[in-house]
């Protein structure tokens, strides 16, 4: 397939997409919860993403590269896309790591450091992930974490335990912010320069905080692109779903498609209803939702 020409405003925007966990077998999303599931991809299907990117010329960049670009430092490739994972399911590991090197492409992992070396058996409020029934070692070990480092790939914080920011006291929020950074870099030997925030319903703040503990960028989570006029701490992204089609996903690369901003308008209901009924009101109601296969709502 021969690359579609982008537009000139287009080519100075940056996608940013984000995965979460995969598994080797479609049979394996049925041991997902509901609400976990959404967010579950299949080898296959993580494959099929990687290869269409290939054919359609995108260079997946790193962190760093990104923000020497949008500092005015260094160039970006003609189709550049940013790779990342977030929470840092063990599938991170052991099936996108290969698949990524296999492809030539790289990725940023995001990581809980609460669950560094942990198993599934977490608190009912976090259990997103857990298999049924649980098994042990969900989560990516630090022998992992070097690998990814080894094979050219970044690594950033997820928080320290998953807490919607929104939902956090400052000081909370701060703590999140620090110790997660400074378990990390104590843990890998190397500076934690980016953060993503966990849930996508952020604080406002976040990007003075995150400032504070010294990372250098953080991705939010509103819907959208990112050019160089972007607030480096307020970084968007599109969080691909398993409801997204492979048609979907094909439109939300394109760089001269805005098909993100119907996703970015359901986001802004969503949150709305978020903010009315409260964190664990709209959490409740979405569980419900997604258990009953009401993943077309989109919540």
């Amino acid at each position: 397939m021969k690359p579609s020409t982008p537009s000139s405003s287009a080519a100075e925007e940056v996608t940013f997409l984000t995965y979460h966990a995969l598994v080797e077998r479609a049979e394996e999303l049925g041991r997902f919860a509901p609400e976990a599931r959404l967010y579950v991809f299949t080898l296959d299907e993580f494959r099929r993403h990687l290869d269409h990117l290939a054919a359609e010329g995108f260079t997946a960049i790193s962190m760093a590269g990104f923000l020497q670009w949008h500092q005015g430092q260094a160039p970006l490739p003609r189709r550049p896309i940013l790779l990342s994972f977030d929470d840092g399911h063990i599938s991170n590991a052991e099936l996108a790591l290969p698949a990524l090197c296999e492809r030539g492409q790289r990725a940023i992992f995001f990581i809980t450091a609460g669950r560094i070396q942990g198993d599934c058996r977490l608190p009912i409020a976090d259990r997103r992930f857990q298999p049924e029934p649980p098994d042990k070692g969900c989560w990516i070990t630090w022998p992992h974490l070097q690998s990814l480092l080894a094979a050219g790939m970044e690594v950033g914080s997820h928080g320290l335990s998953h807490r919607a920011p929104a939902s956090l006291a400052v000081e909370e929020l701060r703590r999140e912010l620090v110790e997660s950074k400074r378990i990390l870099q104590e843990g890998l030997g190397t500076a934690i320069d980016f953060v993503a925030s966990p849930t996508g319903y952020d604080s406002r703040h976040l990007a003075p905080l995150a400032r504070e503990a010294g990372y250098k960028a953080a991705l939010q989570g509103v819907i959208g692109r990112n050019s160089r006029s972007t607030d480096p701490f307020a970084l968007r992204r599109i969080v691909l779903k398993r409801t997204m089609d492979f048609a979907l996903f094909c439109r939300l690369v394109d760089p001269a498609s805005r098909a993100y901003r119907s996703l970015r308008a359901r986001q802004m209901a969503r949150n709305a209803l978020r903010r009315l009924l409260g964190e664990r009101g709209y959490e409740a109601l979405r569980r419900r939702l997604l258990a009953r296969g009401e993943n077309s709502s989109g919540c």
